[in-house]
């Protein structure tokens, strides 16, 4: 492995790529193991129950933070959500992940009974994710997980021969992230949000072009796994972004994959995403859990957004997370 510093770059492979693969290679065993059995939908049906359950329990303790005024960052005039992260922009991107799934079941899915279990979770989740003033996630991952579940639902119910009345609600719900947040557009966090001459508009296009110079001068296999900060603070830091110097990824997910594993990690990283999205569109057009696909599709369109601009992979929860969008639907 070519890292200067060796000792974080095993770390992360163990922490990350690792464990990530541990996690595919028990998901393989299983559906191999499954091919002589029966009941095999109810692996799928535990795999997702527990991944949404568990981060609507994660939703539910960040709106308790909120409402007890517990473990809350409060920064550039709001107060923000992190649930049992480090970070509220932490907390965004595993919870915008789970709630594009939640919602196209709430709202798609055609046993009908479940529904309301469904948008119940989604509502919890929804709220936590709005109070991690999460800029990525507000203003490119909601967006683009709900246009694609609006326009994915539309396809779907049409197919169906449905009523596609359900879509006036699911416009009705970005309508009211919108009004939501309409009182918070004149605090600090968001009133500077296209100044690119200062602030953090400024810092984030300085760190990208360091980034690209980075990749440039270490083309073919990064500065190694969790090298980014060393190389970046040590050689490669603008003067005019002093201000921030401990950023230990480039917050784009083309460069990290780029800076941090080189062209092989870049072209693993366009090739995987690629056939996660190719997977899921397959399966939303041939009706084989189709809502699910969507939902899976709406999360990977949501994540590789907010990723332009943060981070998108190269932590535990969200590597697994990715492993676990390749593997559903079956």
């Amino acid at each position: 492995m070519q890292a200067t510093h060796q000792a974080v770059a095993w770390r992360e492979w163990r922490t990350v790529f690792l464990y990530a693969g541990l996690f595919g290679l028990s998901l393989a065993l299983m559906a191999r193991s499954r091919s002589n059995t029966t009941g095999g939908y109810s692996d799928q049906t535990l795999l997702l129950s527990a991944w949404l359950a568990g981060s609507t329990v994660v939703a539910l303790v960040a709106l308790w933070q909120y409402g007890s005024d517990t473990l809350l960052v409060q920064a550039e005039g709001v107060r923000r959500v992190r649930a049992f992260y480090g970070s509220p922009n932490n907390l965004a991107l595993y919870l915008e992940r789970t709630l594009a799934v939640t919602l196209a079941l709430g709202f798609f899915a055609e046993q009908q009974r479940y529904r309301w279990i469904y948008l119940a979770a989604g509502l919890a989740q929804a709220a936590a994710l709005l109070l991690t003033f999460s800029k990525g996630a507000l203003l490119l991952a909601l967006p683009t997980q709900l246009g694609l579940l609006w326009l994915g639902g539309w396809y779907l119910l049409s197919r169906r021969g449905e009523s596609r009345r359900v879509l006036w609600w699911l416009a009705a719900v970005a309508v009211a992230i919108f009004i939501t947040l309409l009182p918070f557009l004149g605090t600090e966090r968001f009133q500077r949000l296209l100044d690119f001459e200062e602030g953090t508009g400024f810092v984030r296009l300085q760190l990208w072009q360091s980034s690209f110079q980075m990749a440039i001068d270490h083309p073919w296999f990064g500065v190694g796994p969790d090298n980014f900060l060393y190389a970046y603070r040590s050689l490669y830091l603008l003067p005019a972004a002093w201000q921030e110097p401990n950023l230990n990824h480039p917050h784009n997910w083309l460069l990290d994959w780029w800076t941090r594993l080189g062209v092989p990690g870049l072209f693993l990283a366009t090739s995987w995403f690629g056939l996660i999205s190719l997977r899921q569109w397959w399966h939303l057009r041939s009706n084989h859990q189709a809502v699910l696909a969507l939902g899976l599709l709406a999360a990977t369109a949501a994540a590789l957004a907010h990723g332009l601009i943060d981070a998108s992979y190269a932590l535990p929860d969200l590597i697994v997370v990715w492993v676990l969008m390749s593997y559903l639907p079956e």
